[in-house]
């Protein structure tokens, strides 16, 4: 069988009329992006073709949506393409980038720390599994995991759904023996079997080049296919390493992004801006009216727009006179019902208000937390972390994979189920607090010190602070026994 499309990624729209509504009145019935499932068991080069030609076309559906929430992101809104009816040449197209401003706070306050490994484990081996760890936050930060969580985080609040690519690093400078790429939703998908399980049997990624020819690499547990649009056969390659090396990221349970959910909100307050400044330019450009009154013979609107003046003659006992036909709105009760709107906005996202002004600095860090919406906030931050949680876990079983089957001088091994994953975020309030708290639980000789450091958050990398403490302690208990043997020097009178 050949691969043959039904559609085109860069041109998924039935026509031009229907891109310009989209355009013009937004895109309708977007409810988060759709799960890719076959009834396949497994794919092989037999069944890769129909497999795919059938994932592509649910797929073509989730980029159409995606492609639209990238343009909304950037700012390209349907306010920019409202049409006035009444008096077009007052017409304004502004464009309150709100989705821009949720995507952006999302993630910063996600990832204002770099996320971190932690050692899951305890017992006597816990030092050598907590060195190891540090050697892989190590080769996180020399790869540059930082930006690239960022870069994914964002297409997840985007989107819905972002993809991460493990890949052997040939790099060798850099220490790593493996790398991590984030992939662009809108060409990247995984196939997932249609059962209970929803286990992943492939992870896709395509290149469409300059003559619309589409070619495919499709990732399994076993082989690695390379597909093109109409090709008869795919090409087969064994995969070496025996796992999908594309993972894909949901931000929830319904795959929407940050501000899918409020689309029509923002909509209605940039159409209300526009509005807004639609009046004050009627206002100022208001029509003129001439009550009771003839002008000059050959006198035009146009005359006296650009005279600035008029002549006025009364017809008989009715007394001329000209007045401007404006009614401005109220400003204040406008505003009340602007910020009505995104305080919704605020509410349905989790996201905090700047507030008034009028909580003083008397208030600390913890109590700010609770106040103004931030614990909203920091309750879907937390919900979006037990969603990061399980693909990363699926990130890390590759990246270890690849350290084991590489080796070298700078290869280490480890076992996942050995490492936790932290978004440390509010390192940086309650410090006293926190401090006091490790200083006690260090005191005690029933909490393992590794578990003090974890547990009072004064840390962004416990693991790290951790080991440094330990190494530091070591040092100084060798200096102290280094001191008692030294012989007492006697200074003769």
């Amino acid at each position: 069988m050949s691969l043959e499309l039904n559609g085109n990624p860069e041109n998924h729209q039935t026509s031009e009329d229907e891109k310009k509504k989209v355009l013009v009145y937004g895109r309708q019935n977007m409810f988060g992006r759709k799960m890719i499932l076959t009834s396949e068991t497994e794919i092989t080069a037999a069944n890769v073709a129909k497999v795919i030609s059938d994932a592509y076309n649910t797929h073509l559906q989730n980029r159409g949506d995606i492609d639209y929430l990238w343009n909304y992101y950037k700012g390209k809104q349907p306010s920019l393409y409202r049409q006035r009816e009444l008096r077009p040449e007052i017409s304004k197209h502004v464009v309150e980038n709100r989705a821009n401003q949720i995507v952006d706070f999302k993630t910063g306050y996600l990832l204002g720390k770099p996320i971190t490994y932690v050692s899951s484990t305890g017992g006597d081996d816990t030092d050598d599994v907590s060195a190891v760890i540090g050697k892989l936050n190590k080769a996180m930060t020399n790869i540059g995991k930082r930006t690239k969580d960022k870069e994914l985080v964002e297409w997840c609040m985007i989107a819905g759904v972002g993809y991460r690519y493990v890949v052997q690093n040939m790099a060798t400078r850099r220490k790593a023996k493996f790398n991590l790429f984030t992939l662009d939703p809108r060409d990247t998908f995984v196939i997932r079997a249609n059962d209970y399980s929803k286990r992943v049997l492939a992870g896709v990624n395509y290149v469409t080049d300059e003559s619309e020819n589409v070619t495919f690499t499709i990732y399994t547990e076993d082989y690695v296919f390379t597909l093109k649009n109409g090709a008869n056969k795919p090409k087969v390659a064994k995969n070496s390493f025996g796992v999908i090396p594309i993972i894909e990221y949901p931000a929830n349970s319904a795959r929407l992004g940050a501000f899918e959910i409020v689309l029509s909100m923002l909509d209605a307050i940039n159409d209300f801006d526009c509005m807004r400044l639609e009046a004050v330019e009627n206002f100022v450009q208001s029509l003129l009216v001439l009550y009771n009154c003839q002008v000059e013979e050959g006198t035009t609107a146009d005359t006296i727009r650009a005279a600035g003046m008029i002549l006025l003659k009364s017809l008989g006992d009715n007394k001329a006179d000209v007045k401007n036909l404006s009614e401005q709105l109220n400003q204040t009760e406008n505003q009340t019902l602007k910020d009505d709107m995104w305080n919704t906005v605020l509410q349905i996202v989790g996201m905090p208000s700047q507030g008034d002004g009028s909580t003083g600095d008397s208030s600390n860090n913890g109590a700010v937390v609770l106040k103004n919406g931030w614990q909203g906030a920091e309750t879907r931050a937390q919900a979006f972390e037990d969603m990061f949680q399980l693909p990363e876990m699926e990130m890390l079983d590759v990246v270890s994979v690849l350290c084991d089957g590489i080796g070298g001088k700078d290869s280490f091994t480890f076992d996942p189920a050995d490492i936790e994953i932290k978004f440390p975020r509010h390192n940086y309030d309650n410090l006293l607090s926190k401090s006091q708290t490790l200083v006690t639980m260090l005191a005690s000789d029933k909490i393992h010190p590794k578990c003090a450091y974890e547990a009072s958050g004064l840390f962004a990398d416990s693991e790290e602070a951790y080991q440094l403490a330990m190494e530091w302690y070591e040092k100084i208990q060798a200096q102290m026994k280094q001191a008692d043997k030294e012989p007492e020097v006697k200074v003769n009178e």
